[in-house]
């Protein structure tokens, strides 16, 4: 954008009329963001298969289910009853007594309880734990029972409202010493969903608190650490409001992970483009000019830079579109959508505020007037003149070592696992698993043609990792296949673990040789489904986001060998990270690793990482043609590290907020993407990359040329 617009936009967002204009119309827009961000966690999906593309053989096998037994995505709600002791005859008729009592109530979508523990049941289940290896109503130890039913999740709500009801009628009707857990699929998407809402309010006030935190570190300066958390919170209630409008639209589909990712990325890195704002504004007021010159000027000047970088983030984030796996793919354009609001507020809003308070904005400090030091970014500059190679070889050294924590063998953290606190799902499935074969929680279901239910029992049976494999006829359809004929597989092992999702791979292979057109699903065979596409979507989306990326790099600073450098440190960078993180997780005892944490912190890592690179060597190309390229790096190195490093410490402690919540998948994305930050700002941004530039000189811009005077060519001589 050509220099003369941008400085009449900013004179018309600055100006004492525009200003106003400019705060009311965001204050309107923002309510009305709220009101929509009210109702976010109703339009949120729940439920992994929903996310998964058509083509996965477990969406084709629940597909053809609810087409022949014409019903929607029925998920199984398991209620286990124990007694230490053994249960009584007077505990299974009460247990009896409650299943008929819940049926009686009508649950939405629910399927019809069968009471096998009295004599008035239509359908006697007792014989089957005589039978089926221990599978039945009752454990064999006789100190557990269970009642199935199934809620159909086509019905917004119903599972959550389900499970309510059923854990409101069994806390009616407690016995004493007589333990009652809701599990099961059902049981535990209920409790995921009440753990991500409880979540969901503490990771907003976790931010707030952090941001307003570092913001009062940083200036100083009350009213100037309040202006960008307004400037950022018009931001991100603008963009969970358009968010809300197309969720409910259904043109696209998030999961809760999204909105939390959307907070503090908007947080994040709309605190960043603040800083950078204020920076130049302050540099403006220190260079004599007058509050109502200077905020224009710093807004014009600080306008391309914080463009380009927000551009990148936005540019790699629509990268997701190419994805199978729905929850990335549409995480994409929620994320680019709030990088882009909070570009437009950083250009309007903030201003606007910054122009209606004037020199009062830096009460109590005489920010306007005091130049903030450089001394400690002068050593470190320094320090790069007289150790640039060891600087080179000693940085990647380090990071190639983190690196070789990526070879730790770990498991993947499905569905059912990785809740950091107790609920009353996880307790009932430790349960389950004491005294029933684990996997009934949540069996495997293979679809088949009516003629090959026998020889499909039989061969799942021989399988190591099965425990039972029972026969399910067909309640209608003509027998020609896909008439929904099911083979229930229980699992010997955790149903929702990472080993049960890899013995699909087994289990499948076996089906397809005994009955080729069988189709195998159920929540461990959509775990199998997730890894495998969101491995296929990992290979797809990395080479496409550097890619995407270096033609941004090389289009800002108009060269061809910096940005490749600057790409190959960003990847060691985060293979660092990443090695580092991985070891880490696996020494803790972790379930195992979130299946999307490499792509996500990946594109986070090198989205944002990006963005300091741009900061760093766009000023760096504007010194360098007046000073040389060696002598304008490290000017660029002193007077963009302070802001930078504040920016990098901001961003890595909204990240580092998810770790508080109590679900592991995002507690692993937080840290690992806060660890990479600080090793980015910290390390390669701070040390390696000017080092690198050091070392190259006028070599850095090729094929381009950077003319700079006589008196800061000498400078860039050859370093020794």
């Amino acid at each position: 954008m050509p220099r003369a617009v941008t400085r009449r936009f900013a004179d018309a967002v600055t100006g004492p009329r525009g200003r106003w204009v400019t705060i009311v119309a965001w204050l309107a827009i923002a309510v009305a963001g709220f009101v929509g961000r009210s109702h976010i966690d109703d339009v949120t999906a729940a439920g992994q298969s929903s996310f998964l593309p058509s083509n996965a053989e477990s969406t084709r096998a629940l597909d053809v289910l609810q087409h022949s037994q014409s019903s929607g995505e029925e998920v199984p709600v398991v209620l286990v009853f124990n007694r230490e002791g053994g249960l009584t005859e007077t505990d299974l008729a009460a247990i009896g007594r409650i299943g008929k009592g819940l049926d009686a109530l009508r649950i939405t979508g629910a399927t019809p309880i069968i009471d096998p523990f009295s004599a008035g049941s239509t359908e006697s289940l007792g014989g089957i734990a005589k039978i089926a290896d221990g599978i039945g109503p009752i454990s064999r130890d006789g100190e557990a029972a269970l009642v199935v039913l199934a809620i159909n999740a086509a019905d917004r709500g119903a599972i959550v409202s389900g499970v309510q009801i059923i854990r409101s009628y069994l806390a009616e009707h407690e016995r004493p010493g007589l333990n009652a857990y809701v599990t099961g699929p059902g049981g535990i998407a209920a409790d995921l969903e009440q753990v991500a809402n409880e979540a969901g309010k503490t990771l907003l006030i976790a931010t707030l608190s952090l941001v307003l935190i570092l913001l009062l570190l940083v200036y100083r300066a009350p009213l100037l650490a309040v202006l960008p958390l307004l400037a950022v919170g018009a931001a991100y209630m603008v963009a969970i409001g358009i968010a809300y409008l197309l969720i409910e639209a259904g043109a696209i589909t998030v999961n809760t992970e999204g909105t939390f990712l959307l907070l503090v990325l908007v947080f994040g890195a709309g605190t960043d483009y603040s800083l950078l704002l204020v920076h130049r504004y302050r540099e403006e007021m220190q260079r004599g000019r007058p509050v109502a010159e200077a905020l224009p000027v710093a807004l014009a000047e600080s306008m391309p830079a914080i463009a380009a970088s927000g551009g990148t983030v936005i540019a790699a984030m629509l990268v997701l579109l190419v994805a199978d796996l729905q929850s990335t793919h549409w995480l994409g354009p929620i994320l680019a959508i709030g990088i882009a609001v909070m570009l437009v507020a950083a250009f309007t809003l903030l201003p606007a505020l910054l122009s209606a308070l004037g020199e009062r904005a830096f009460w109590p400090a005489a920010g306007s007037a005091k130049r903030v030091g450089h001394s400690r970014w002068t050593r470190v500059a320094a320090l790069v003149r007289r150790r640039s190679r060891a600087i080179v070889f000693l940085v990647f050294g380090g990071l190639i070592v983190l690196a070789l924590g990526n070879l730790t063998h770990h498991g993947t953290i499905g569905f059912g696992q990785g809740e950091t606190q107790p609920t009353n799902s996880s307790r009932g499935t430790a349960v389950l698993g004491d005294h029933f074969p684990p996997g009934i929680g949540s069996p495997l279901t293979a679809v088949v043609r009516v003629e090959d239910l026998g020889p499909v029992v039989e061969a799942m049976e021989k399988l190591p990792t099965v425990k039972v494999a029972l026969p399910v006829p067909p309640t209608g359809g003509d027998g020609s296949g896909d008439d929904g004929s099911m083979v229930v597989v229980v699992l010997k092992g955790d149903p929702y673990s990472g080993e049960a999702a890899h013995a699909v791979a087994g289990i499948r292979e076996r089906l397809h040789e005994v009955s080729p057109s069988g189709l195998l699903g159920g929540i461990p065979a959509e775990n199998y489904d997730i890894e495998r596409t969101n491995a296929h979507d990992t290979k797809l989306i990395v080479p496409l986001v550097l890619l995407v990326v270096g033609l941004i790099l090389a289009a800002v600073l108009r060269a061809l060998v910096a940005p490749a450098y600057l790409i190959l440190t960003v990847v060691a960078s985060f293979a660092a990270t990443l090695g580092l993180c991985t070891f880490a997780f696996s020494i803790f005892d972790s379930e195992g690793i979130a299946f999307d944490l490499v792509l996500l912190s990946f594109l986070f890592l090198v989205a944002l990482g990006v963005d300091y690179n741009i900061f760093l060597m766009a000023r760096a190309r504007e010194e360098s043609a007046l000073r040389g390229t060696r002598e304008g790096t490290m000017v660029a190195l002193v007077n963009t590290g302070g802001v930078v490093t504040g920016a990098g410490l901001i961003l890595a402690g909204t990240f580092a907020t998810l770790t508080l919540l109590p679900l592991e998948e995002l507690v692993q994305i937080g840290a690992t993407v806060a660890i990479g930050v600080l090793l980015d700002t910290f390390v390669v941004r701070a040390l390696l990359i000017p080092a690198i530039t050091y070392r190259l000189g006028e070599r850095t811009w090729w094929p381009s040329r950077v003319v700079a005077s006589d008196a800061g060519a000498s400078s860039d001589a050859e370093p020794q």
